[in-house]
């Protein structure tokens, strides 16, 4: 049986901390209209059968939007045997969507690391938070082999934190990014010499061990990853009504009892993955409404499902990033 602390209390902040205020709404910035804002992760586009077709099969996805956020592992380029490929369809996505007038921002998982420097997003006020989710567990990917290693490299790079930054939410995503990067160079890509009780097993009943094992592995994350969630935005988004997140493909959506601003629910959403199980969702916001989409995983181009799954209104109006608004804070 696997002992840790509750998952809740994980990122507690400590006595007497308290959240930075929630900006008022403004009311001319209320009354314009906020554009289409799509939300998508977990594609890991690099060969076909992998992650998403290509990215041309994304393309109808974000059609008739004003931007496309890819809330992390966006293509399989922190893998040095699928970086070429998973480079190139990164390319043709944002070639893509430049020819459809969409915007595209990019948020970096741990598959893609270094894709760029933004590891989270506020939007419509800081009501809605996004952030790809391999910080809510110390080993990043507990479900690995190597989870083990990757938890001491995270724990290592917190540790090498100024102090006073231990608990600020841009230096704990910094720790977790050196981590992921470590892990691909060290964990992955290189191959390791088995240990002397490995090599006396079989090549087929490792494998099938293994696999059991990352099984279980996964199936007790799956368990507890909504209380790691509610904890995380408890702690560094506080004044958040939904907190968006991927990275562990189960795709899902919980509700936090009072935990949001002012004694509302915050609304938990995971939005699944284009990898097993594959179980893609996506988040649609417009209007002062966001909606959790199921999209039809299909090689000729991925679409939305029939019918949103779950719809909630929102106070305040997210404006896409191609609207001229320096007062919408898009990340800290």
């Amino acid at each position: 049986m696997i002992s840790e602390p509750d998952p809740l209390q994980l990122f507690a902040a400590p006595p007497g901390a308290t959240g930075p205020p929630r900006p008022a709404a403004t009311p001319d910035r209320a009354a314009r209209g906020g554009g289409r804002i799509v939300v998508l992760s977990d594609t890991h586009l690099s060969v076909p059968g992998r992650g998403a077709h290509s990215a041309a099969a994304l393309r109808p996805l974000w059609r008739g939007a004003d931007e496309v956020i890819f809330n992390g592992d966006v293509a399989e380029v922190a893998d040095e045997r699928l970086r070429g490929p998973a480079a190139r369809q990164v390319v043709e996505l944002l070639r893509l969507a430049e020819e459809d007038g969409v915007a595209v921002t990019l948020i970096s998982g741990n598959h893609d690391p270094l894709v760029t420097d933004r590891r989270y997003l506020r939007l419509a006020g800081r009501e809605v938070f996004l952030t790809h989710g391999d910080i809510l567990h110390p080993a990043i990917s507990p479900w690995t082999d190597h989870g083990k290693h990757l938890a001491r490299l995270h724990a290592d790079a917190v540790m090498s934190l100024d102090p006073g930054k231990a608990r600020d939410i841009d230096a704990q995503l910094a720790a977790c990014q050196h981590a992921s990067v470590v892990q691909w160079d060290h964990f992955v890509t290189r191959p390791h010499r088995r240990g002397a009780w490995a090599r006396r097993v079989p090549d087929g009943v490792l494998r099938k061990t293994a696999l059991a094992r990352k099984l279980v592995k996964a199936a007790y994350y799956w368990q507890t990853i909504p209380r790691r969630a509610m904890g995380f935005a408890r702690r560094f988004a506080p004044e958040s009504r939904f907190f968006v997140f991927g990275h562990i493909h189960r795709a899902g959506v919980w509700v936090d009892p009072g935990a949001g601003p002012g004694g509302a629910d915050r609304v938990i959403i995971n939005t699944g993955a284009y990898q097993s199980p594959r179980n893609p969702r996506a988040v649609v916001i417009e209007n002062r409404r966001l909606e959790v989409w199921p999209v039809v995983f299909d090689r000729g181009g991925h679409a939305f499902g029939p019918r949103p799954l779950t719809a909630y209104p929102m106070e305040q109006v997210a404006l896409p990033r191609r609207v001229e608004d320096p007062g919408v804070e898009r990340s800290a």
